[in-house]
């Protein structure tokens, strides 16, 4: 044929098919262990961030996807008898974080209202169980590792569009970025010693770890820009005059009273 051969051949054996690989028990604990308590710090320290700044501090998009995953993957999918439990603790967590996504996540999206803020995050929170679900049974990917690998990205990312968003460190801290960082960090080596075969997870997590390299340099540079110190533990929120869920004028509602207030009034004609 006139036309050039293709510079990469097929493999005769699809790498999602390969088995996990044989490795030590003690090896894999050895990396999941630092791998959990990164995220589960990143998640403690958020939490408490969230309540000093009142702004979430895991982005909307990531509390909606990640309790998706192990709520599917807990209660609704076959997976091994020692990661259920596991994945049914993870979901645990991040329904408390639901609670303050609830209660502080609106103010990230200042065109809508409260009532179809919490239809999105239910709506999503919906669609991506199904697309677990149904991504998980097509690929039969047993640990969740392809969804879980890849949604990997875009959870990296969202913490980057949501310092960019709110233009200010409010709800974030270096501590969380650092142990989000480090949990990631130890989470791809898991990965890749589960499944040496795999190219693409390499591909995925060099691509996380450089996003959130690149999240904690954004993070630095914006509170150092705010004239106060990355590494003050009980630093104040950041001052940003058009922050929907800031301080309001003396003797002006609050932006949630006006919301409440809003919303009544909508109820109220409907019932007219």
């Amino acid at each position: 044929m006139w036309f050039p051969p293709a510079l990469i051949d097929l493999p005769n054996v699809a790498p999602v098919t390969l088995p996990e690989a044989d490795r030590p028990s003690w090896l894999f604990w050895i990396l999941m262990g630092p791998c959990a308590s990164g995220w589960l710090v990143a998640y403690g320290l958020a939490i408490y961030r969230a309540k000093l700044d009142k702004r979430v501090g895991i982005p909307v998009f990531v509390v909606e996807v990640n309790l998706a995953w192990e709520f599917t993957l807990s209660l609704i999918l076959d997976q091994a008898d020692v990661q259920r439990p596991i994945n049914l603790s993870w979901f645990l967590v991040d329904c408390f974080i639901l609670r303050q996504t609830l209660a502080y996540g609106w103010k990230d999206y200042p065109g809508m209202s409260r009532r179809a803020f919490r239809w999105m995050v239910f709506g999503v929170i919906a669609w991506s169980a199904v697309f677990h679900i149904m991504t998980t049974y097509e690929l039969k990917d047993a640990t969740g590792i392809y969804t879980g690998t890849g949604l990997n990205v875009f959870l990296s990312l969202s913490f980057i569009f949501m310092l960019n968003r709110r233009g200010s460190s409010l709800g974030q801290s270096m501590y969380v970025a650092l142990a989000k960082g480090i949990g990631s960090f130890f989470a791809g080596w898991t990965v890749l010693v589960m499944y040496p075969g795999h190219h693409l997870f390499i591909f995925l997590f060099l691509t996380v770890w450089t996003i959130d390299a690149a999240y904690c340099v954004l993070l630095y540079r914006t509170v150092r820009e705010e004239g106060r110190s990355p590494w003050a533990w009980n630093r104040g929120p950041a001052e940003v005059p058009d922050d929907p869920g800031g301080p309001a004028p003396a003797g002006a509602p609050h932006h949630e009273e006006r919301e409440e207030e809003r919303e009544a009034a909508v109820r109220g004609a409907a019932s007219g």
